[in-house]
């Protein structure tokens, strides 16, 4: 009996394939490795297009075939080994070559598929042998920004001021000779991360800066309306108060809408820059800060910043939310008050008709009667004359008869009218 084999999940290979999805670049003892942080345009599609562009790039250099699924392309040129990384909103584009290569941008790696992309960060790390950074290399970096701290645990050393060049490119000094091959490569992968993330973290923080002002001025306004709230006193001034609600409402929504997005994209980008830095495992040195201490200082307030805006905005909703509450409220209760009003004085109304129209049917009963005895008394003038009887005797006699009579009929009448 053949045993049995369950089917794969649809996603397995999806899983399996992103444990191997950005595999480490081997590097050797001395190179000169440069990244690019190239943001996308939030534009539908222009991710993909990218990509498209890339791939065609590549199908020039005689490529296979690319797979859209896969997010990592390394390949190589006569003097470079590249490798382009398609993030979310982002792509990474890193090449490493001999250690005295002075070409910036190289015009072999495919930059031009970049398209509208706009560069966010762009590193250089010079891989040396040595295991410390000697002092000719230190000489060249800011003494106020310095940073040089000794990693993996004291085996090699990582230096730099996070001073973008000439060329915009921040340049860091790594001296990788205590390391072995594997943990040379992950650590100059870290050292890359921590400049790609430090960018992509901060991106929201412009954004922060200059929602602040607006954010305040609707915070001004929310506490003007609600200051007026007090003295409303028709549906007129309600509805004021509440039009203005309903735009900052609007506005905050729409505010909330453009930078949500950027600051859950920052913190998730923060958390994984603080992850990079506590694998590189620093120390201390007498003569610079670490990276962590010094990006921490950078980052987080940038980060809180962010945080702030992003609360004060949900604080801002929620006010507004609780005041068009209360306004609606208020006229809830304005409209039931002049509802009890009307109604009473519909009460009153239908009253005073009931009273006029008894009054109108006891006066209709009695016209009608002394018409109709009027006539009663012409139609038996000559049989009471022939019979000899007292006519002013007859017509007593038959009065009541007759308003009893026409009382009767006007009542049917109306019955008959209220039953329509």
């Amino acid at each position: 009996m053949a045993a049995f084999i369950p089917p794969d999940h649809p996603d397995r290979s999806a899983i399996m394939d992103e444990v191997h999805a950005r595999p480490v670049e081997i590097i050797p003892e001395t190179c000169r490795v440069r990244r690019l942080v190239v943001v996308m345009p939030s534009e539908p599609g222009a991710m993909q297009q990218a990509f498209e562009r890339f791939a065609q790039f590549r199908a020039t250099m005689g490529a296979e075939t690319l797979q859209s699924s896969s997010r990592q392309y390394s390949f190589e040129t006569p003097t470079r080994a590249v490798t382009w990384e398609f993030h979310t909103e982002f792509i990474t584009i890193t090449w490493r070559a001999a250690s005295d290569d002075s070409e910036n941008w190289p015009d072999d790696i495919g930059l031009e598929a970049i398209g509208d992309g706009q560069l966010i960060g762009a590193a250089r790390v010079d891989v040396i042998e040595e295991t410390v950074i000697p002092d000719r290399l230190l000489g060249s970096f800011n003494l106020a920004s310095l940073c040089l701290a000794d990693v993996e645990s004291g085996k090699a050393q990582v230096a730099t001021d996070f001073i973008p060049d000439a060329a915009r490119f921040t340049r860091l000094e790594f001296a990788a000779g205590g390391l072995t091959t594997l943990r040379r490569s992950i650590i100059l992968r870290r050292l890359l991360e921590v400049e790609t993330y430090r960018c992509m973290a901060l991106l929201g923080l412009p954004l922060a800066r200059a929602a602040s002002h607006d954010v305040r001025d609707m915070e001004t306004k929310l506490a003007q309306v609600i200051d007026r709230m007090s003295d409303v006193t028709n549906p007129s001034n309600a509805k004021e108060n509440l039009d203005e609600l309903h735009q900052l409402s609007v506005r905050s929504g729409q505010m909330s809408e453009r930078l949500g997005y950027r600051f859950a994209a920052g913190r998730a980008y923060g958390n994984v820059l603080r992850a990079r830095l506590e694998g590189l495992r620093e120390s201390g040195t007498s003569r610079g800060s670490t990276l962590t201490h010094y990006i921490s200082n950078r980052v987080d307030p940038g980060l809180a910043t962010c945080e702030a805006i992003e609360k004060r905005l949900r604080v801002l909703a929620s006010k507004i939310e609780r005041a068009i509450g209360l306004l609606n409220v208020r006229i809830g209760v304005d409209m039931q008050v002049q509802n009890a009003a009307l109604l009473d004085n519909i009460a009153k109304t239908a009253r005073s008709q009931f009273l006029l129209q008894r009054t109108v049917e006891g006066l209709s009963t009695i016209a009608i009667s002394y018409y109709l005895l009027g006539i009663i008394s012409y139609l038996m003038a000559g049989p009471l004359s022939q019979l000899h009887w007292d006519k002013t005797m007859a017509l007593s006699i038959s009065a009541p008869f007759v308003v009893l009579i026409v009382w009767f009929m006007v009542r049917q009448v109306r019955k008959s009218h209220d039953a329509h």
